[in-house]
C-alpha cells in the first residue's frame, strides 16, 4: 500500500535510510556520481558516465538489504517522490537539519 501523502511517504523514506553509512552511499550513487560520471566523459574518456554511474547505483541499490536489512521497493514504486526525498535527505543533511526529521521518524516508531 503506498502512503497517500508526501509526508507520511517521507517518514518512510528516513527510517528506510536511516544509518548515516546508507545515506552517504546513496548521496554519492545517486547524486555526486551523475555528476562525476558527465564531467568524466567530457574530460576524461566519452563512456566514463557508462562505468562510473552503473557502479555507484548499484551500490546505493544494495545498502537496503546489506545495510539496512530493508527492500528498496516501497521507494521504487513512487520514483519522483523517492528522488526529491534523496534531494531533501541531502539538502537537510548538509544544513544540519535532518536530525528533526530522524526524531519525528523514530518517535513516531516508538509509538506505532
Amino acid at each position: 500500500m503506498n502512503p497517500p501523502t508526501f509526508d507520511e511517504y517521507w517518514l518512510g523514506y528516513l527510517a528506510g535510510h536511516s544509518k548515516p553509512s546508507t545515506r552517504l552511499i546513496h548521496y554519492l550513487g545517486l547524486f555526486f556520481a551523475p555528476i562525476a560520471g558527465v564531467a568524466a566523459s567530457f574530460l576524461v574518456v566519452w563512456w566514463a558516465f557508462l562505468v562510473i554511474i552503473p557502479i555507484f547505483y548499484l551500490a546505493a541499490l544494495l545498502t537496503h538489504p546489506l545495510l539496512e536489512h530493508n527492500s528498496n521497493k516501497p521507494f521504487a514504486d513512487r520514483p519522483l517522490w523517492s528522488a526529491i526525498a534523496l534531494l531533501r535527505m541531502l539538502a537537510l543533511d548538509l544544513t544540519g537539519g535532518l536530525g528533526r526529521h530522524l526524531r519525528r521518524v523514530n518517535e513516531a516508531a516508538r509509538q506505532a
